[in-house]
């Protein structure tokens, strides 16, 4: 963020009582919250074209016996758990996980450090 940015997001009223830790912290939250968008919409483009894939590979093989929607099935309950997980009900693993997961990290190291 260049200085006249910060300069002209302190002036406005939003901003006036946020820290600069504060906007660092809500930047990095907010680029984790795109990666994992990022991620799973990749996820969902690749399960879309091995639907597609299993699709035409049964339709070639002859209508007679279905089978594509068996692994499309079960592929999809993968999607749909990856989703949950990433985010879509709040992001179970979100950002207050990690700050926890931190948090607990360090006062574990700090007593391993301070038993010695």
């Amino acid at each position: 963020m260049s200085e006249s940015d910060d300069t002209r997001h302190q002036q406005h009223p939003y901003f006036a009582h946020v820290t600069s830790d504060d906007r660092n912290s809500a930047r990095d939250e907010a680029s984790r919250w795109v990666r994992r968008k990022r991620i799973f919409y990749t996820i969902v483009g690749i399960y879309l074209s091995l639907s597609l894939m299993w699709f035409t590979i049964d339709m070639l093989d002859g209508p007679d016996s279905l089978w594509f929607y068996w692994p499309m099935f079960g592929t999809g309950l993968g999607v749909l758990v990856t989703g949950v997980v990433m985010g879509a009900l709040g992001g179970l693993f979100g950002a207050g996980w990690e700050r926890r997961q931190v948090e607990k990290y360090l006062e574990q190291r700090s007593d391993r450090i301070s038993g010695q």
